[in-house]
């Protein structure tokens, strides 16, 4: 995989945004990345909320808090850069943050693009932060949502896979940021019909040899699908569970503790830009930690 030239960091200056921020300058050094830009969007609401309270025009208002934003960006930068060497940009726009961040990405031709998962408003943070998640929905760059403190270089990655290209793609970004860390890629299958035949009175004995066999194929399937990467010299763990693909991410999840979860993204129309798969919203809100998501190039 083509190394990212650019990584955009689109932060909210909150104090759990500076994880990302530090998370995004770990991997602009290890991946060798060219440019490091922070971004930061001014709200539209808020700028119109301040506007009264500040009791200045909205011109002088959003001049005043995009200065105070470039401020801080610029002391942020300055840490980025003495810390790891990496030499950061910074851009202050005013609009909706999820909309600028992923035009942005698209402008710079950001090969990743980093938020973090909880912003400042802890309210809505408990879970998710709303922004990073409609940063993923809007954005056509891999995503990588920052929720843990990034206190050494990944060292287990979990990669869930469906086979699909999207699932290749985020398979690759796994590799290319592993260094030596551990990649365990897994299928959560389930049986055709296997509900189906439940209900309908089919024995159990009749049902558990469909499921060994549907078992078979999947084992099957996850060969074929690493294969080519194992040419490489690259080695993968592999686990293969039965149930539903959200609850056994989430179990593996617990068992595993990784640092990072890496899966692919589906979906080209309107509606499925906006709305994410379901499996990705529970992964997301339900696991503490990284999560990467890449779509097919």
């Amino acid at each position: 995989m083509k190394k990212p030239a650019c990584i955009l960091i689109a932060t909210d200056l909150s104090e759990h945004a500076g994880r990302a921020e530090t998370r995004a300058a770990m991997l602009a050094q290890s991946l060798g990345a060219e440019k490091l830009v922070l971004l930061h969007v001014v709200p539209r609401l808020p700028l119109e909320a301040l506007t009264g309270i500040l009791d200045r025009t909205p011109l002088e208002t959003g001049q005043r808090l995009v200065d105070a934003a470039s401020a801080e960006l610029a002391k942020r930068a300055r840490r980025l850069g003495e810390q790891f060497g990496v030499a950061a940009e910074t851009l202050v726009r005013i609009g909706r943050p999820h909309v600028e961040a992923a035009e942005v990405a698209e402008t710079l031709d950001a090969g990743l693009l980093v938020a973090g998962g909880y912003g400042a408003d802890l309210a809505r943070g408990l879970f998710l932060g709303a922004t990073a998640e409609k940063i993923l929905s809007q954005s056509r760059r891999p995503v990588l949502v920052v929720k843990q403190a990034p206190e050494a270089p990944y060292r287990r990655l979990l990669a869930p896979t469906d086979f699909s290209p999207s699932s290749a793609r985020a398979l690759d970004w796994a590799r290319a940021i592993a260094g030596e860390a551990d990649i365990t890629v897994a299928h959560v299958y389930e049986a055709p019909y296997e509900s189906t035949l439940r209900y309908a009175g089919v024995s159990d004995e009749v049902i558990e040899t469909h499921i060994a066999a549907a078992r078979r194929q999947t084992q099957e399937a996850l060969e074929a699908f690493l294969a080519p990467r194992r040419a490489d010299g690259a080695n993968y763990f592999q686990r293969i569970l039965h149930g539903h693909p959200a609850a056994g991410i989430r179990e593996l999840a617990e068992e595993m503790r990784p640092d990072l979860i890496v899966l692919g993204k589906h979906g080209q129309s309107e509606i499925e830009e906006l709305l994410l798969g379901s499996v990705t919203r529970h992964v997301l809100t339900e696991t503490p930690c990284d999560m990467l998501i890449a779509r097919a190039a």
